[in-house]
């Protein structure tokens, strides 16, 4: 019943897969996607009482930089290869920042992209729950969060993949040429090296780690936006939402496809979020809320406050989302009691499935089978998984 359920929700969005937004055709309530015209004066921001992050990861090292060493450099290099573009190096207008900007003390003063998926990453190389009982019931997850087993994105080794196991996990949609499955398994060896010298203690490997995996989100971050972000076409479809005193933010894209359900036709900034809270972006609200308590997200904002949160001009929640839906869709896989939901490597020749804390994690998940956000990690047109592992 589940799999006719999930199928029945996501069937619309295979219809249209240049945009293929699917993580956000979940299950719930739509909030509402048409808020008022921008009129009247500016939004007056509460403020915003700033806090470090609440967990410290006992990996990183206690020199490590990740502005200086991951952030700036890594973003120079993807930025390069988009060279019509550039727009994960150049400064933000701090001035313009919505309130989810200024949380963490941290972030004072780094105002690129670059800065705010760099740290957004950090923060999910650190152990953490997963916020995903809203959907158990979809995915065979436990119904009580105190059941789920710890993980981050590097918690647990990547599954290396065959056209045999893609198949499966893709359910048979646009599984990648052999080209593009060397580079998803050179991807997962370089990781899974990084990953063991790690637990052995390895300062450069947990660096290196860091900067693959912020150069992974850079270049999801221009397959799913930042070559579009300042079109003419962004700005419309940003007039045509935007909720009183809102302007559309430099590189801030604004995506509307009438080919997607309703709820689902918005998608807004770096990783394309909509502006429902009780859709894609729930879980995020939910872990974000845990970080930032004195900066908290309400779980139930409207759509209004939602454009501002996902479309502010620094990025800062749009970054984090990404990063906490891959290390989302990675709990799935590791939480799941179900093999429909997991790859197919973390089942045993008996039929059972390995214990969580023995089992491996794919990005490249059907949404049916993991609480996948991303398009491009399902190969959704054919061709966008490939490019974004060759940037």
């Amino acid at each position: 019943m589940k799999t006719t359920i999930l199928a029945i929700i996501f069937s619309i969005s295979l219809t249209s897969e240049l945009a293929l937004a699917l993580g956000r055709k979940i299950p719930g309530s739509p909030g509402n996607p048409n808020p008022p015209p921008s009129s009247g004066p500016p939004v007056v921001q509460p403020p915003v009482a700033k806090e470090p992050p609440a967990v410290l990861n006992p990996l990183t090292p206690a020199d490590f930089n990740v502005f200086s060493e991951v952030a700036y450099p890594v973003g120079l290099a993807v930025d390069e290869v988009y060279k019509e573009n550039k727009e994960l190096i150049p400064q933000r207008d701090h001035s313009k920042a919505y309130r989810t900007d200024l949380c963490d003390i941290n972030l004072e003063n780094k105002n690129r992209f670059s800065d705010r998926i760099a740290y957004a990453v950090e923060l999910k190389m650190q152990p953490s729950v997963a916020q995903l009982t809203y959907v158990a019931s979809y995915f065979a997850l436990p119904k009580n969060v105190k059941d789920y087993q710890m993980n981050s994105l590097i918690s647990h080794p990547l599954c290396n993949v065959t056209a045999q196991t893609l198949n499966t996990t893709l359910d048979g949609h646009r599984v990648p040429s052999s080209a593009v499955i060397q580079k998803i398994n050179r991807f997962t060896d370089q990781m899974n090296g990084y990953r063991r010298k790690i637990l052995q203690g390895d300062r450069e490997s947990y660096v290196q780690a860091s900067q693959l995996w912020s150069k992974f989100f850079m270049c999801l971050s221009y397959m799913e936006s930042l070559t579009t972000a300042d079109t003419a076409s962004s700005q419309r479809v940003a007039e045509k939402y935007a909720p009183a005193g809102y302007r559309r933010p430099a590189g801030v894209s604004f995506y509307e496809d009438p080919n997607q359900p309703k709820v689902s036709q918005l998608g807004i900034g770096l990783f394309q979020f909509g502006p429902n809270s009780d859709g894609d972006t729930q879980s995020c609200i939910r872990e974000w809320n845990l970080l930032y308590p004195k900066c908290t997200i309400s779980t139930t904002a409207n759509a209004s406050d939602m454009i501002r949160t996902v479309g502010s001009s620094l990025q800062t929640f749009n970054a984090f989302c990404a990063a906490a839906k891959v290390t989302g869709m990675f709990s799935v896989q590791l939480n799941t009691i179900a093999k429909f939901n997991t790859h197919p490597y973390n089942t045993l020749a008996s039929g059972k499935l390995k214990p969580s804390s023995e089992r491996c994690v794919s990005p490249h998940m059907n949404v049916n089978r993991s609480y996948n956000h991303f398009a491009p990690l399902q190969n959704g047109s054919g061709f966008t998984l490939g490019r974004v592992l060759s940037c």
